[in-house]
């Protein structure tokens, strides 16, 4: 598999506060990976230091070249005066500002450069890119296309973000929380897309069904260690039993010798003295 990203030796503290000490993992092409831990343990905070929009104490954190990536964050912001359609080409790729450039150009007397750009809308099938936003806006019952997002709730605004990443079909998603302010038929349609072709994810959810039919690979963040479970929600579950289950017998063993050997010495004096 090619490796997209590369974490290794990543530290996070806030202050005394420890969130996750030499972490290291990866994630490759074709890779579909949850990240679980307990609440405030860290893992939006790992995503933001991922995505780059947070700092970290140490280690490194490495892309494949020229790799695109797309990060729906848990709460997202675009300017008021967007509307819904603008805002879906608000953080995009090539051909998304190739569209911009073509918007500008009409909206300047006399259209210079109008036949390079029809030329080059052409290629790159910047005509489809439009259709393609609004069909997915529209299974996310987001349908008023020109209504400005200042106007828009919370779980609206959500919807059109996780519009806004998918539409600019990147390499690798991250994900934070997709499902929520998503009803049954709109998880279900997500949960087909991301099954679709060979989708590259790191996802945080607490929605268990989902991970389950999502994810094939689990990470979990664990007192600050990072543990892989290589299968769904269903085989992690098994496994980190089956690993604390290990823990606590090696704790129990250590504490049955710790015993003996204090027994063994509480009784070397009266077994010099005889």
């Amino acid at each position: 598999m090619v490796p997209y990203l590369q974490i290794d030796g990543l530290t996070k503290s806030f202050g005394d506060l420890v969130l996750f000490n030499q972490i290291s993992f990866g994630v490759a092409e074709g890779q579909r990976i949850g990240l679980i831990a307990k609440n405030g343990s860290g893992k939006t905070t790992l995503l933001n230091i991922i995505a780059g929009k947070e700092g970290y104490d140490e280690g490194s954190i490495v892309f494949r070249r020229d790799l695109c990536v797309g990060y729906l964050e848990q709460d997202p912001h675009y300017p008021e005066e967007l509307t819904v359609l603008e805002a879906c080409f608000h953080h995009g790729n090539t051909t998304v500002q190739l569209i911009k450039e073509y918007e500008r150009c009409m909206e300047t007397e006399g259209n210079p450069g109008m036949e390079d750009l029809l030329a080059r809308m052409e290629h790159e099938k910047a005509w489809d890119y439009e259709r393609k936003a609004k069909q997915i806006l529209s299974q996310l019952k987001i349908r008023d296309f020109n209504q400005q997002v200042k106007h828009l709730s919370g779980g609206q605004l959500k919807r059109v973000a996780l519009a806004n990443v998918l539409i600019t079909e990147p390499d690798f998603l991250i994900l934070d929380e997709p499902t929520n302010h998503l009803d049954l038929d709109m998880t279900e349609w997500l949960e087909d897309y991301l099954r679709r072709g060979n989708i590259s994810l790191l996802m945080v959810t607490h929605d268990r069904y989902f991970l389950e039919r999502v994810c094939s690979e689990i990470i979990e963040i664990d007192n600050k260690q990072v543990y892989s479970y290589k299968g769904n929600y269903s085989y992690y579950l098994e496994k980190r039993q089956e690993r604390i289950e290990a823990t606590n017998a090696e704790i129990a063993r250590a504490n049955n010798l710790y015993r003996t050997e204090l027994e063994w010495m509480r009784r070397m004096p009266q077994a010099r003295g005889h």
